[in-house]
């Protein structure tokens, strides 16, 4: 048994549970497997639901659902110093009693008083942004702007080190910083990957030709528009299916705009969505912003074909016409026409997949990258 015991903090809005919900679970499993205990804090359910499936130790956290902070909310900064207060007491009296050696920060509030508790009590110091940093690092040079942004900043010094999900968030997050801050020095690139368990979901073809997607349920993910595409789509090739997985806030729309088509099916959240992809014929991102998609890593674990909007991370997993299609961000009509390629040309899929899959071999599996990346940063490289 190791001598080193990491904890992972992770919180997130209650219908959240996506890459950067899952992301914990996965690298706790990586690192059972090598021994290192992990407990995960978290005030979400859903993640310690998925925790507890996959038999990780959780404990259930603080987290303070109001995270709107900006413009007129700045006059109850005062009570987030308080809050922030209280939640470094709990993560003191928490790192004190459980005596890691690490903790690994991955949410915002957290990076704050997780921060200063664990390094009061010497322990390493890593966070991982799961693309919120580049909004948290807004007009730091303005002094009268984001106070919660520069305590972030300021906590961000004693961190020992800081990964990012993909090259596009690192540009974001870097530009933003003041030109003497000495933060950009400790941030590096760590691509998010999944352990291969496609074996352990037999492919389970249906009549019909299923697209999904795999999505938290809010317009800039781009539901309406493929929702808009696939019915259009559906009228000229009606053994079509739309299978959609994902909670959140605008659901209810979707069920709306999808209401008097059937083949469309919202199917809500789903813990275990390889199930769902082992069952679909193409995968469909249609985000309008994306840090970097678990949900695009798995599809190519599993030898889906992928359709996915230019933006952000998706181009440093997709390459147009070679690991998947690349379509313009809010283009109903690319999406239609990306759909019925891949729906009309089985040689295109064929091809998509496979090299989808040899990347996924080559770059994205996950305990390749806790091997080589996350536990050499637990024990001290740089």
């Amino acid at each position: 048994m190791s001598n080193e015991k990491i904890l992972i903090i992770r919180n997130a809005a209650s219908y959240d549970f996506g890459g950067g919900e899952r992301f914990p679970v996965f690298l706790a499993q990586a690192l059972s497997r090598k021994n290192i205990p992990t407990v995960i804090v978290s005030r979400s359910k859903k993640l310690r639901d998925f925790s507890q499936e996959s038999n990780i130790p959780t404990i259930k956290g603080w987290w303070l659902s109001k995270q709107q902070w900006s413009g007129v909310n700045n006059i109850f900064i005062p009570l987030y110093l308080i809050w922030q207060i209280i939640l470094f007491i709990y993560y003191f009296v928490l790192v004190h009693r459980l005596k890691p050696t690490t903790l690994h920060i991955q949410s915002k509030d957290d990076f704050i008083a997780a921060t200063y508790a664990g390094k009061l009590l010497g322990k390493r110091i890593i966070w991982t942004d799961h693309a919120d940093l580049k909004h948290v690092w807004c007009n730091l040079s303005v002094w009268y702007k984001n106070p919660i942004g520069k305590m972030v900043h300021r906590a961000a010094r004693y961190v020992d080190a800081i990964t990012v999900v993909s090259q596009s968030e690192q540009a974001f997050i870097t530009e933003r910083l003041p030109t003497e801050s000495k933060v950009s020095k400790k941030i590096t690139v760590v691509y998010n990957g999944v352990v291969d368990t496609s074996s352990n979901y037999p492919a389970k073809k249906e009549p019909v030709f299923i697209f999904l997607v795999a999505s938290r349920l809010v317009k800039d993910k781009g539901i309406q528009e493929v929702i808009a595409a696939f019915s259009e789509l559906h009228a000229k090739y009606p053994e079509t299916e739309l299978h959609i997985i994902g909670d959140g806030p605008d659901a209810q729309l979707f069920k709306n705009q999808s209401a008097n088509i059937p083949s469309i099916k919202l199917l809500g959240h789903q813990s275990q969505p390889l199930s769902f992809m082992a069952s679909a014929d193409v995968f469909v991102h249609p985000t309008y912003h994306e840090g970097f998609s678990v949900a695009l890593v798995e599809a190519g674990m599993m030898s889906l074909p992928i359709i996915a909007t230019s933006v952000g991370g998706n181009v440093e997993i997709i390459k147009n016409k070679v690991t998947g299609l690349l379509v313009p961000a809010k283009d109903s009509s690319s999406l239609l026409s990306a759909m019925e390629d891949l729906l009309n040309d089985t040689a295109l899929r064929k091809r998509i997949a496979e090299n989808a899959r040899k990347q996924y071999l080559d770059k994205f599996q996950f305990n390749d990258i806790v091997d080589e990346q996350f536990i050499p940063l637990y024990r001290g490289a740089s």
